[in-house]
């Protein structure tokens, strides 16, 4: 499993939910993410917890607000100069954790140190954003020779004093106020952290200016938060249909004086914000951590400060904006310009603001001519690229392998040239559910075809070559065409439904390691539709036998009855022409997955349960805390409560053969039907080279 650290600006909401999106494309593709900030845990409360961990930590500093929006220029240095005199802390912390965790690849929104420990641990590092912040500070810490403001822009710092953190800390470039005064080392210093990143994704709302200080970058769609289904906030707050509704938000920094009373008295219709004490009537007043896309999609005007968090997801949502710029705040001219562009929108000022001119404000809405022309979310696209720049730095020929199975679908990512594993996630189709008279159902199908395309697509992306297996239920169903040929016209990938001796013969590639010399061994897969067993002592003819029967199939013929389907298990394992004692290994997710629950191990952490032994002893008491209700106690570990079913037949299958065979316990081994095409087909390559 491929492990990215997200870092995250101290600044604002918008890295984080933008980040968050992201996020939650790469852990469709199975990445697990350490996402690094200091922001609350309520903007990523819909990822996925079994993908992703939250660290309370602080990289950079952005820039610091007063009232109304106005950036504080002085507060702002000082912060910047104390994290920098912390920099050799930092970066001991940080190579530590990367180290501990080990990281594949650091994604930047966009904090310049985390190219000083990426180096540092030869870890690639690439940034996702539409500014940097060289671009941000060289525009506010301007020297001149006046005090004069122009623009809203504070332009002299002859008389600035170092924070006492910065002052007291001894770091050589920033210890004394004489260097500190100029800022040339910090700005210098900054732009050298950039220039080393190993590539940029460039978002809209951007420009040339702000995004100087990267020596290239890759231009991207809109990177925000989007979600498959809104609230109807209408129908939650009981509003009539036809309510129009106006929704403030100014972001996660700074404060804006706003006349609430005179705002709510213009509008016709409903007020929403986060504001506490209005007594108007149309004012509802909801929490910050509520879940902002869900109101914006319900929305008719959003009033906003012009940040890329609100505009984007907005935009996407094709709402009007009234916005007012913040001052002397760099960004805002690329984010208006293309909100300019792509939305209809109206600029007001702080004036008109605190004179509270809302009726005329509104009233200059009502002629202007919605566009047609939007920004569309690209989130999958985003994600597509960062893996594909990744995988291109590793310089790899690479191989995707796709075995769909009953129940699940395994995906491996391989490198042909080192043999190794790069990646590997799964995703649980139950494909075979709903399989009746010899047929997947078309509700069925279309369900598989959304839970793996966000897979497949992401998986487009990558410069590789690409084969799907197909088995279990997919050999006996009718209408397997409809699925397959569906992949290969849709994403380009090679569709093969394998036979049950195709199948042993890739399983043995996967759990050969565990041969032995001095025992007889047996590999057991254990599927949805039927169960393979491998002679792993018959190298050169890979022997094995396969059973017409998985778990999916023993939970729908015996509904539940686990006695019938023991005996019934039992009978058919009698029938096998294996005498004796013999070395078992278990292989693929049943196993992985049985080791998990036993252990008490994530799924993530799955390379934990390799080479793990599973006694008859540990399925024992596993079965008696299931039958007397304390599941809650391996619940963590399922991933999802109606696993229990196929879990109990698991282990009543596990007990049983370990009883056929005659031995006391099963070793894990995670590589699947996938792995072990992987291996062979490196192996029919290497030989070919060689002739």
């Amino acid at each position: 499993m491929l492990k990215f650290a997200l870092y995250v600006s101290n600044h604002g909401f918008g890295h984080a939910t933008r980040i968050c999106a992201l996020a939650e494309e790469l852990i469709h593709y199975g990445v697990f993410c350490h996402i690094i900030t200091t922001k609350p845990a309520f903007l990523f409360q819909d990822l996925n917890p079994h993908y992703f961990v939250l660290h309370n930590r602080a990289i950079d500093v952005g820039v610091k607000h007063s009232e109304n929006l106005t950036v504080d220029i002085k507060r702002t240095i000082n912060s910047l100069l104390e994290l920098l005199s912390k920099r050799n802390e930092i970066m001991e912390r940080e190579i530590e954790f990367l180290r501990r965790e080990k990281i594949d690849c650091i994604i930047a929104d966009i904090p310049f140190l985390v190219s000083d420990f990426a180096a540092y641990c030869h870890i690639p590092v690439f940034a996702v954003t539409n500014f940097e912040w060289h671009f941000i500070y060289s525009s506010l810490l301007v020297e001149e020779e006046n005090t004069e403001k122009e623009n809203g822009i504070v332009t002299n710092y002859n008389n600035l004093e170092l924070s006492e953190g910065a002052a007291s800390s001894g770091y050589t470039n920033f210890s004394t106020p004489e260097v500190a005064n100029s800022l040339k080392p910090v700005l210098n210093l900054i732009w050298s952290l950039y220039q080393r990143f190993d590539g940029c994704f460039r978002l809209p709302f951007s420009t040339d200016e702000s995004m100087s200080a990267f020596k290239d970058y890759i231009s991207c769609g809109l990177l925000s938060r989007k979600k498959d289904k809104y609230k109807d906030i209408r129908l939650q707050y009981n509003l009539p249909k036809e309510t129009p509704i106006l929704l403030v938000m100014f972001g996660g920094e700074g404060t804006m004086e706003l006349n609430y009373e005179a705002l709510c008295s213009a509008y016709q219709g409903i007020v929403i914000s986060t504001q506490a004490g209005i007594k108007a009537k149309n004012h509802i007043q909801v929490s910050m951590d509520d879940d902002f896309p869900d109101f914006i999609s319900n929305a008719d005007i959003i009033l906003c400060k012009p940040g890329y968090s609100t505009l984007a997801e907005a935009v996407q949502a094709g709402k009007f904006i009234i916005y007012c710029p913040r001052l002397n705040y760099p960004e805002e001219k690329a984010l208006i310009a293309g909100l300019k562009n792509y939305a209809n929108c109206l600029q007001i000022d702080t004036l008109q603001l605190s004179a509270g001119q809302w009726k005329a404000i509104f009233e200059d809405i009502k002629p202007r001519k919605i566009r047609t022309k939007t920004y569309k979310n690209c989130n999958t696209e985003v994600a597509g690229l960062v893996l594909k720049k990744y995988t291109q730095l590793q310089n790899r020929r690479l191989l995707s392998v796709f075995d769909l199975g009953s129940n699940n679908l395994n995906y491996v990512l391989f490198d042909l040239e080192k043999r190794q594993i790069v990646h590997q996630t799964q995703l649980t189709t139950a494909l075979g559910i709903a399989f009746k008279h010899n047929k997947i159902s078309e509700k069925r199908l279309t369900s598989v075809k959304q839970i793996i395309s966000k897979l497949l697509q992401l998986d487009s992306y990558l410069e590789s070559e690409k084969v799907l297996l197909a088995t279990g239920v997919m050999r006996f169903a009718l209408n397997a065409n409809l699925l397959t040929d569906w992949i290969t016209d849709k994403y380009n990938i090679k569709c093969r439904i394998i036979s049950s001796q195709e199948e042993i013969r890739y399983a043995y590639f996967s759990a050969r390691q565990y041969k032995s010399g001095e025992e007889a061994t047996l590999a057991i897969d254990i599927g949805g539709f039927s169960t393979e067993f491998i002679n792993l002592d018959k190298e050169k003819k890979q022997q094995g036998n396969s059973l017409p029967f998985g778990l999916l199939t023993l939970l729908n013929d015996f509904n539940g009855d686990s006695e019938t389907a023991d005996n019934f298990i039992r009978q058919k394992l009698n029938d096998l022409p294996y005498k004796g004692s013999y070395r078992l290994v278990g292989i693929g997710l049943t196993y992985t997955y049985l080791a998990g629950v036993i252990f008490r191990c994530s799924y993530n952490e799955r390379e934990k349960m390799e080479g793990k032994a599973i006694t008859k002893k540990q399925l024992q008491e596993l079965s008696h805390s299931l039958e007397v209700r304390d599941e809650q106690r391996y619940l963590p570990f399922l991933l999802e409560e109606s696993y229990l079913p196929i879990l109990k037949l698991s282990i009543a299958f596990n007990i049983s053969l370990l009883d056929r065979f005659e031995t006391s316990e099963i070793i894990v081994c995670n590589s699947g039907i996938a792995v072990g095409y992987a291996y062979w087909y490196s192996s029919k390559q290497r030989s070919k080279a060689q002739k």
